[in-house]
């Protein structure tokens, strides 16, 4: 029985009223009076584009299909009637259903909350003895009926007649902050009744923001004194002065005391924005001058290596590599150290023990007389240094700086990405975007950071090498400087086109990645238009194009490789032919020679060395220049803050403690913050370059309502529903909409993401979720009367339990291959599906039905106006009232969309107008 509170059969009354009654939108809402019939007449049911009433998509869910409302009616159309209904003068009529069910309208669309008997508000019980006397018989004179409406309109509920507690809530989902400003200041907000103290305790909790890193934890109890209706919790925000991404975390409401917590905003987000250069700020006036592009780069004298040193910094500053860098770089040194002393361990073998044979300078030795024992300490002091340096590169290889350093690096980039406008992302194909977070981060770190390791330890090593000629063979220290120099000539001289081909390359390898991606995302279109020969000639011209580029690059590498190698061995020749004759004259010993042939013999590898890291470290110098590109390009989280500070501030002024009680009065509602409107103000926005889509547009509608939003081909309907939805900014004037109403826009577009089937439906929701059993339920209940396919719900039902475990659905084939089998009805059920879980309290939704057959489009019409109605889909009704009033913009592609609408905006040059439905051709909703 529809209702579940009262028990036995239902007994239909009537009622009558005038033109124009008004009906206290809490008490009846929705009802709508059909003029112009007559007794006895069935009223006809409105179109939808089907023969069949939308009401039986209305039905309430524990209803049987087909049921309108549990009265035992069943059929298009089907209306409950009694014997007595009684007509006015004026052909009005009514029927209400008094068995602890509904009121439900002639000829209305649009279900009417489910009251049980038990459960009913005083105001419709009072209703219910009016019109059906106490046993549901007598009917009401007309006069009687108006008298008793008149005064429920007339005031507002009691408010010590509440059905819970006040509300407590945070004002928005969203919080923005710069990190400059030194703290953020958010808002607690109280609704209901204001009587009496409330308390609430309220936390911090780390997310991509770390407390002691980029905010001060904070954590305590708000009292709330009678009347007072919001509070502000002020959040230290830590200054770093170092480039970031966006990075945010979670602030949480809990305890509450003699009040009740928002269902979803008792949880809420701070975005910490960084400054806006990256890699630093050093370089800010010139990338804003001539902007962050690789020309603006060249005009600004901001070179590949400028930019790569400041990451570099900027990679010092994440948490723990500076002291591990550090570290690296003392055992690289080390291992120079050791070099230098295994040189002198060997001239000392040579000059000081084996060739000694003067008896005084045998006492000389370590110890003292013995050959042999000296050679084997010496052999002990050149090993035991090496075993220590084994433990400290293997300690080395474990601090992961390279991992860690690529990994800050890839989650900036998605970070960044996740926050641009859409204009921003639209500049950056999908392939760019994977090429940079595996590419080119890896490409900056392994051979840019990690080889600048390699650079200082080379380096090192020359150093130690020059200082043991300088202190042993003085006389060739000027022919080895002069090498050294001659390397470092040739190394400035070939590094930016070593640099440029390796980029050429890279891009290369981009457009091959591009051909691969489009072949796998549209591999359909590519069959159905037998183009196969086509991808492929495109993919081997772009491999030639790769191979092409690539053979510069190799040849340069061998010329690069043995340029410094003929330098040096020409070096250690020279030294053996003219340093031995030095030998052979007596003034240089054996051991020194041998030794110092040892340390030209190591400076040839390293001048090697030094000069393949250099260019080694060229790589990074291109993928430095495009992802400070990408990094900077324009986010719209500032613009975000814009609005939603303003949207808090207004919101702040219309939930001033007299207005809230002014609203009570005239709406009737418990709440008066939910007949604050929504209200576009002066809305102005143009793409670049283009005439204004919308102008000066000044409208508004109160919450609570459907509106269809329709207009001509290309008039402006999807912009309009981006700037409703916050995907476009507006370039004057503003959307009006209280900050505590989470807006979701739900694309044209369906979207399916991988991963399993809940993961899919859950997305965002999850987050809020207190009741996961309750929820999980719900979200299979959405998706069965959508009318997804029977497999769909089977793997639905039969993954729920490991989703709630949180556990993998990927070990069955069938749950882990999901999405191969859907339709395209299915695909875009999934994607609505998602959207009414999530339950936003205002829902912007581009066409929605477009790609749906007639009886699934009616469906969706249905559930849309359940959302409006019932404030939220498979909800129970009882608590609706306690619930934000649910308002939903769409763009509808059917006239039955239309239909099913309270407010009608047509887009059309440039404007905005509200329509009757019955203006609405079909050109409009096209």
């Amino acid at each position: 029985m529809a209702g579940g509170g009262g028990s036995g059969p239902q007994v239909a009354g009537t009622a009558v009223a005038s033109p124009g009654l008004a009906l206290a939108p809490p008490l009846l809402p929705r009802i709508r009076v059909e003029p112009g019939l007559r007794a006895g007449e069935q009223p006809v049911p409105p179109r939808l584009g089907s023969s069949q009433d939308s009401s039986s998509s209305h039905r309430s869910p524990r209803s049987p299909r087909g049921v309108a409302g549990g009265g035992g009616a069943t059929g298009a159309g089907a209306v409950h009637r009694h014997p007595s209904v009684a007509t006015t003068a004026m052909g009005a009529a009514l029927v209400v259903a008094t068995g602890g069910g509904f009121v439900l309208g002639l000829r209305s669309i649009r279900p009417l909350r489910r009251v049980g008997a038990g459960s009913a508000p005083k105001r419709l019980r009072r209703w219910r003895r009016v019109v059906c006397g106490s046993g549901g018989a007598a009917v009401p004179t007309v006069e009687r009926v108006e008298e008793e409406i008149g005064a429920v309109n007339a005031s507002p509920p009691d408010a010590n007649e509440a059905t819970g507690d006040d509300i407590v809530q945070f004002d928005s989902a969203v919080y923005f902050a710069e990190e400059e400003e030194g703290s953020m200041s958010l808002d607690v907000i109280r609704m209901g009744t204001m009587k009496g103290t409330i308390k609430v305790d309220y936390h911090t909790e780390d997310g991509s923001a770390k407390a002691g890193q980029r905010y001060e934890s904070v954590s305590g109890t708000l009292v709330f004194a009678p009347g007072e209706v919001f509070k502000t919790i002020k959040i230290p925000l830590i200054t770093l002065n170092k480039w970031d991404t966006t990075l945010e975390f979670k602030i949480i409401l809990t305890n509450p005391k003699q009040c009740e917590l928002g269902r979803y905003l008792y949880l809420s987000r701070v975005k910490v924005i960084g400054p806006l250069f990256f890699p630093s700020t050093r370089y800010s006036e010139g990338m804003t001058q001539y902007g962050s592009t690789s020309e603006g780069f060249q005009k600004a004298g901001i070179s590949g290596l400028d930019l790569f040193l400041e990451y570099c910094k900027l990679n010092l500053t994440v948490p723990g590599i500076k002291e591990k860098s550090i570290g690296i770089l003392i055992i690289d040194q080390l291992n120079n150290f050791y070099f230098l002393l295994t040189t002198y361990i060997v001239q000392y073998a040579a000059d000081g023990v084996l060739s000694v044979t003067d008896p005084q300078q045998l006492q000389q030795l370590p110890i003292p007389g013995q050959k042999e024992e000296t050679l084997i300490l010496l052999a002990v002091l050149y090993l035991l240094p090496f075993a220590v340096l084994n433990l400290l590169d293997v300690w080395k290889a474990q601090q992961k700086v390279a991992e860690e350093s690529r990994a800050a690096l890839q989650k900036s980039i998605f970070r960044k990405y996740l926050n641009f406008d859409e204009i921003s992302r639209s500049g950056v194909s999908s392939s760019d975007l994977g090429l940079s977070m595996i590419s080119d981060a890896d490409d900056i770190v392994s051979s840019g950071y990690m080889n600048v390791f390699e650079l200082f330890k080379q380096l090192g090593k020359l150093l130690v090498s020059l200082f043991f000629i300088g202190q042993e063979n003085p006389d060739t220290l000027p022919p080895t400087v002069l090498v050294a120099a001659a390397i470092a000539v040739f190394i400035a001289l070939n590094y930016e086109k070593s640099a440029e081909l390796r980029e050429e390359v890279s891009e290369r390898q981009a457009r091959i990645v591009d051909v691969a991606q489009e072949a796998s995302g549209k591999i359909s279109l590519i069959g159905d238009y037998r183009v196969r020969p086509l991808m492929e000639d495109t993919l081997a011209v772009r491999i030639e194009a790769l191979n092409e580029a690539s053979v510069p690059v190799s040849t340069t590498q061998v010329s690069n490789d043995y340029f410094p190698s003929w330098l040096s061995n020409l070096l250690v020749a020279g030294y053996i032919a003219f340093g031995g004759v030095a030998v052979l004259e007596g003034t240089v010993q054996i051991g020194t020679f041998l030794a110092t042939v040892g340390i030209f013999k190591g400076i040839s590898d390293t001048f090697k060395d030094i000069f393949t890291a250099s260019l080694e470290l060229s790589k990074a110098i291109g993928p430095i220049v495009k992802l400070t590109e990408l990094l900077n390009k324009k986010t719209n989280l500032r613009a975000q803050k814009k609005i939603n500070r303003r949207r808090r501030a207004v919101t702040k002024e219309e939930r001033s403690p007299e207005n809230l009680a002014r609203l009570r009065k005239l709406s009737g509602q418990r709440f008066g913050t939910d007949a604050i409107p929504i209200r576009l103000e002066n809305l102005t926005f143009s793409y670049p370059n283009d005439p204004p889509k919308v102008k000066n547009v000044s409208v508004e509608v109160p919450q609570g309502s459907l509106v269809a939003v329709c207009g001509p081909r290309r008039g402006g309907k999807s912009t309009l529903i981006k700037l409703l939805g916050q995907v476009l900014d507006p370039s004057s004037g503003e959307i009006f909409m209280p900050s505590y109403l989470r807006i979701l826009h739900v694309s044209a577009s369906p979207i399916i993401l991988e991963g399993s089937i809940w993961r899919n439906l859950t997305i965002g929701s999850i987050n809020y979720w207190r009741d996961p059993e309750f929820e999980s339920m719900r979200a299979i209940r959405i998706c069965q009367r959508l009318g997804l396919s029977s497999r769909f719900m089977t793997i639905l039902k039969t993954t729920r339990e490991r989703f709630l475990a949180g556990e993998d659905d990927d070990q069955d084939p069938e749950s882990r291959n999901w999405r191969n089998f859907l339709s395209i009805s299915d695909v875009m059920l999934v994607h609505l599906a998602r959207a009414f879980i999530y339950n936003p309290e205002i829902l912007v939704m581009n066409r929605p039905t477009s790609q749906l057959p007639e009886q699934l489009a009616n469906e969706v019409f249905g559930l849309l106006r359940e959302f409006v109605d019932n404030r939220g889909i498979e909800l129970d009704p009882s608590s609706a009232e306690k619930r934000r009033p649910r308002t939903a913009f769409i763009s509808f592609a059917r006239a039955g969309g239309v239909l099913n609408s309270d407010v009608v905006w047509v887009v059309e040059k440039s404007t905005i107008r509200v329509a009757a439905k019955e203006e609405v051709s079909a050109i409009l909703v096209a």
